[in-house]
């Protein structure tokens, strides 16, 4: 009775990390969407609400194309009950076609070539020809349900991270910053403390830049200068910092978003990063009854929890 019960207490802690991966994804954009493009804010200048507005007009608790882009990755695992690639890029020229009120320059240039026929490999491939320094936040943004799907198979996590990437950017830095972001939220998914999943998921970096690897470094130092910009080294360290030096869902979201320029992608990573620590039970419930859609985003965790854990 007592190991039945405490195996009952492990899934409700894991469903609940499961949901706070996506919903935090979903509220960091929500709260970050209105500061995109704004100048840092001193602490006791926060936006701390879902007041929505922004440059896009967005409705208090409305996402962006971080959390439509994850979700199509999302619909697509569901439905294919495996990672294909092929299906995930004809579901963002489905989303491009749909006229979001935002999608980044590298993606747009990207799946206007899928949509014209050429192989996602090859759009990609080219577009990164076109400036081989350009590594956009683009793919970090949305790639964390398939830290869900491999919750039980980090390796999987690890190999399969950069395809998803290279979907739509190619740069080795985008796809390393993907590995190094879905190894920790496994690791966390699996109870691991805050500390050892960064320095686990940096151990599962062996390949990357030496950029990228001092960019862990320097979050893990007291202090970070770097504005979230849309490169996504920047994006990175930021989320990362806000994480490990905060201790709780809220502060770690705050703390990030309110640093402003891609307020809304480092909303995104930083909650999914925090959500997997932290769980859906410790996102503020007055952010969640505000955020867009909640309940539609609770169904499809629990879909893909039941899907990983099969």
């Amino acid at each position: 009775m007592t190991q039945a019960i405490e195996n009952s207490e492990a899934e409700d802690r894991l469903r609940d990390r499961f949901r706070g991966v996506l919903l935090g994804l979903a509220t960091g954009d929500a709260l970050g969407g209105p500061l995109e493009f704004q100048p840092a804010r001193t602490p006791g200048n926060y936006l701390t609400e879902m007041v929505g507005g922004g440059w896009q007009k967005l409705a208090p608790g409305e996402w962006t194309d971080d959390t439509q882009m994850a979700l199509c990755v999302v619909e697509s695992l569901l439905t294919k009950r495996v990672f294909d690639p092929d299906d995930i890029a004809r579901r963002f020229v489905v989303w491009m076609k749909s006229n979001p009120k935002d999608i980044g320059l590298h993606t747009r240039r990207v799946l206007d070539a899928i949509s014209h026929g050429d192989p996602w490999a090859d759009a990609s491939r080219e577009a990164q020809a076109l400036d081989p320094d350009n590594a956009p936040n683009g793919s970090l943004m949305r790639c964390a349900p398939l830290a869900l799907f491999f919750c039980r198979h980090p390796e999987y996590a690890a190999s399969l991270s950069p395809v998803l990437s290279r979907i739509t950017h190619a740069h080795i830095d985008c796809e390393w910053a993907c590995v190094f972001l879905n190894v920790a939220i496994v690791r966390l998914l699996n109870g691991m403390r805050r500390t050892e999943s960064i320095e686990r998921a940096y151990e599962a970096c062996d390949g990357a830049s030496q950029s990228l690897k001092d960019r862990i470094g320097s979050a893990m130092q007291t202090r970070c200068e770097v504005s979230p910009t849309g490169y996504v080294l920047d994006t990175l360290e930021v989320a990362v910092w806000s994480f490990l030096h905060t201790t709780s869902f809220e502060d770690a979201v705050l703390e990030a978003v309110n640093r402003g320029a891609d307020a809304d992608t480092v909303g995104a990573v930083v909650g999914a990063l925090a959500g997997a620590r932290y769980g859906m039970s410790n996102i503020p419930t007055r952010w969640l009854m505000a955020l867009k859609e909640s309940s539609f985003l609770i169904s499809y965790s629990d879909n893909l929890y039941d899907l990983a854990l099969a």
